[in-house]
């Protein structure tokens, strides 16, 4: 699936430079410093390593109710989207302007995951249009995506707090994913664009 996915990317991307993939369960070092479970799945833009621990995906399964084999291509998915960020440029602009304006830090981290969700749903676009998907595929990654969200996630445990949102809410977060899955196209994914919601 990585190969795959990174395939999509390099005929989409001129000059696309491939990730690597690490699997771990319980805790790691990677070039941005040691993780653990409690992180979830993430890419470290120093390595250029997108990291998922497998226990994640059994909590997906689990606790946030979204099984299925496309529910895990979607967060693989979703982490190379920070990779194009990374190349792109869009990432370290992102990191600096969270430097200089830390009031806004948590509203630029929701643009970014949101853009990342709309990448993911560019290359879904993509395993549609080669007949790789199967029936209820999109679906597990809407799945996926809704439970995710920072409302999902905080409402299991209390308070929903949006100013503390650092991934966005499911509803935004299906959107996006929708948003590539429909159009293919990642000069769509512009979530940093005015009026982008």
């Amino acid at each position: 699936m990585l190969d795959e996915l990174q395939e999509t990317w390099a005929q989409l991307l001129p000059g696309y430079r491939p990730a690597k993939l690490v699997l771990f369960r319980g805790s790691i070092r990677s070039g941005c410093g040691a993780a653990g479970a409690q992180m979830g799945p993430f890419y470290c833009p120093a390595d250029e390593k997108v990291y998922i621990d497998l226990s994640f995906y059994d909590q997906l399964r689990r606790r946030f109710g979204a099984p299925g084999d496309f529910a895990q291509a979607y967060v693989i998915a979703h982490e190379i989207g920070h990779h194009i960020q990374k190349l792109t440029g869009v990432e370290p602009e992102v990191r600096r302007l969270q430097r200089s304006r830390p009031g806004q830090a948590n509203a630029l981290s929701v643009r970014m995951e949101l853009q990342a969700d709309c990448l993911a749903g560019v290359w879904g676009h993509s395993t549609a249009r080669r007949d790789i998907l199967e029936a209820g595929d999109v679906e597990e990654a809407l799945r996926a995506a809704a439970a995710i969200g920072d409302d999902a996630i905080q409402g299991r445990s209390g308070a929903v707090r949006p100013e503390s949102f650092t991934h966005g809410s499911s509803e935004q977060r299906v959107s996006w994913f929708r948003r590539g899955m429909n159009g293919g196209d990642p000069n769509d994914c512009d979530s940093f664009a005015a009026g982008a919601r």
